[in-house]
């Protein structure tokens, strides 16, 4: 039996090996890019990342500027919206941490 079982065994890899053959070749091989164009998109992508990041700061400093530039003109024409503005301002950021801290210390006392 132990001749058998061996054979049994041996007629058994050779038909999963002749399986494995056929998909084998059913299937195309995966195309695995190469070290070069992998180091190529990486460069091509930091790059691009540059650009956005150029493209970002200089919007953001052009807002900056529009903002500040508004805010002068507003102060020299009217002055009394200007100053009313800045305390609308200064009272919406007192109220909105006065929320944000008290829902925070209701959170803490639940757990």
């Amino acid at each position: 039996m132990n001749r058998s079982d061996e054979q049994a065994q041996r007629e058994m890899l050779e038909r999963l090996n002749q399986q494995m053959k056929v998909l084998d070749e059913a299937y195309e091989p995966v195309n695995i890019p190469s070290l070069a164009s992998l180091e190529a998109q990486a460069k091509d992508r930091r790059q691009s990342r540059r650009r956005a990041d150029r493209l970002e700061m200089f919007l953001f400093w052009l807002v900056g500027i529009m903002l500040l530039t508004l805010g002068a003109l507003l102060i020299r024409s009217s002055p009394a919206v200007y100053l009313g503005i800045q305390v609308v301002s200064v009272v919406a950021a007192i109220a909105v941490t006065l929320m944000l801290v008290s829902k925070r210390g209701k959170e803490t006392t639940h757990e």
